[in-house]
């Protein structure tokens, strides 16, 4: 019926690798700054502020339909050492999407400073929401809209413990889920993205180990202490889900093996990278048993550089059948899961100019009924897929889709709320896309970049509980509502971006873009409109 989340598990190393989809920055790790003959410090800042303006968000609207915000972000990481075997790592992030102002109406939260506009003179915590519409239906996807909630002023991303052993890293806490820019996680972290920034990423309770099983085997003067290259192993656990105390079924575990090989040279071909995972989520409530797989491999020739990476999400679950069988009144059954997703990049990096295709796929699904597989895969939220259209535009569809059916659900008593079945939050799903850029560096500390996007639906673009409540039997395609309201499509549209950045001695950045998405059928409504959006954004970037 609808797509199923299993998050990746690749691997959290201190190591900082290429990715040849994501820009280099930072370009590796924080040093470290001895306080003491024993005790060090790694520590990192970023401020960031942005405002955003799209018109129209809302692809078939006259009213509510653009959008205008102003937010910001700190971001603080740090590393306490002893000896540099014993490390204690946070990352805190202050003003997550706070917007700025005195914002919110007297009488309903967020609770404004002052109750007049034009005689404030203080600022309060506000965040972008999803908040019914005056006299609208809760039950339909346009009874929603964007609004304010309250914002939680510090919001404590990560905290672990590593515990270097003379056989390896031990690492506890709550920690990235993978690094870098993956298809299933993102680490969130940096400026990786080659348009628009990342959010808080994909983090997860976690007890891993992490070694170089082949250096045990050679002489100890020969050993290969590097984390840049060897082979890497890594074993670890997941408490995904705790839930009731008392009751250990809604429990979620995980389970997880992969491995990582680093060779920075090979014959005419560096920057070598070869990693796998498998991993073995479980759950007994609703009899879920859920296998991830991946690969990864990159390497460069000269001024080439290619890379590819794949996920395959198998298994077995009833929790989602479970859920919306009492929407379509189907019997719950243990649904059968697979969902692909994968990635290709090739670039040509001269000094000054870089020439860059990338091409993405995550299956789809057009069979929304409880009784069918589902293959619906989704890209990890922070792993950006172009500027508007996954981004803003199908994010805002699918974000109400997913409002609607919550209080549906909770209307009907269903067992469980699987809203992220439904909204994608920014990440590219049921999509083929094909995306070439273009980088001109004209100058020291300046970048040029533009590329155009063209993304299709592998599977008929559906809202699940939409098409659901209106089927038919003997002809589901036929009966799919797209998220707009509109019959389901086969194409999103075509996308241009532009970014233009500068940046400032290593320490401020300032970044312009902008981007235009015609859109296809798949974004259009009942009377087949959808209009051209637009989009503009500018950034400050502040790093210590």
């Amino acid at each position: 019926m609808v797509r199923l989340f299993v998050s990746c598990v690749l691997i959290t190393s201190a190591a900082f690798s290429a990715e040849p989809w994501a820009d280099g920055d930072p370009a590796g790790p924080a040093a470290r700054h001895a306080l003491s003959e024993d005790y060090g410090v790694r520590a990192r800042a970023e401020y960031r502020v942005q405002h955003t303006r799209i018109t129209p968000l809302d692809l078939s609207s006259e009213t509510n339909s653009n959008f205008t915000t102003m937010d910001q972000r700190l971001r603080v990481d740090a590393t306490l050492d002893f000896r540099d075997r014993l490390r204690l790592t946070t990352s805190i992030d202050a003003l997550d999407g706070v917007i700025w102002g005195d914002n919110g109406a007297l009488g309903s939260a967020p609770e404004p400073d002052s109750g007049g506009n034009i005689n404030s003179r203080n600022v309060n915590f506000a965040r972008i929401c999803y908040r019914p519409v005056t006299g609208g239906n809760t039950v339909d996807p346009k009874g929603w809209a964007y609004g304010l909630c309250d914002a939680n002023p510090l919001f404590i991303r990560r905290l672990f413990i590593d515990v270097v052993t003379p056989i390896g890293l031990l690492r506890i806490g709550r920690q990235a889920i993978n690094e870098g820019l993956a298809l299933l996680g993102s680490d969130g972290d940096g400026r990786r993205n080659r348009f628009g920034v990342a959010g808080r990423g994909n983090n997860v309770d976690r007890i891993v180990f992490a070694t170089k099983p082949l250096e045990g085997l050679k002489p100890k003067g020969e050993r290969n202490t590097s984390e840049t290259e060897g082979t890497f192993l890594f074993l670890g656990y997941d408490r995904i889900v705790g839930d009731n105390p008392m009751n250990d079924r809604d429990d979620v575990n995980q389970f997880f093996g992969a491995f990582k090989i680093i060779e920075p040279a090979f014959g005419p071909l560096t920057n070598n990278e070869f990693r796998g995972f498998g991993a073995v989520r479980s759950n007994r409530q609703f009899g879920s048993s859920i296998g991830s797989f991946g690969a990864r491999a990159s390497t460069s020739l000269g001024k080439l550089t290619a890379g590819a990476e794949g996920a395959l999400i198998v298994g077995r679950t009833r929790e989602l059948s479970e859920a919306f069988s009492v929407i379509s009144n189907d019997p719950p059954v243990s649904q059968e899961v697979a969902q692909v997703g994968a990635r290709a990049v090739i670039r040509w990096d001269e000094p000054d100019l870089t020439f860059y295709l990338e091409g993405d796929y995550a299956s789809g699904d057009s069979d929304p009924r409880s009784r069918s597989a589902l293959t619906q895969f989704r890209f990890a939220e922070d792993s950006n897929v172009g500027l508007l259209l996954f981004k803003h535009v199908y994010a805002y569809q699918t974000g109400r889709a997913a409002a609607a059916a919550t209080e549906l659900l909770k209307n009907l008593r269903a067992p469980i709320i699987p809203v992220e079945a439904i909204a994608t939050r920014g990440s590219m799903m049921n999509a083929a896309v094909l995306f070439p850029q273009i980088d001109v560096r004209p100058a020291a500390g300046w970048l040029l970049r533009g590329g155009v996007l063209m993304a299709w639906a592998p599977a008929v673009a559906n809202d699940p509980v939409a098409s659901v409540q209106r089927h038919d039997a003997f002809s589901v395609p036929g009966n799919l509502l797209n998220f707009a309201g509109g019959l389901g499509g086969r194409y999103y549209g075509t996308e241009i971006d532009a970014r233009i950045q500068y940046r400032w001695e290593e320490h401020a950045i300032l970044d312009l873009e902008g981007a235009v998405l015609f859109p296809g059928d798949a974004l259009r409504d009942r009377n087949g409109d959808a209009a051209t959006a637009f989009l503009t954004q500018a950034r400050t970037t502040f790093l210590f």
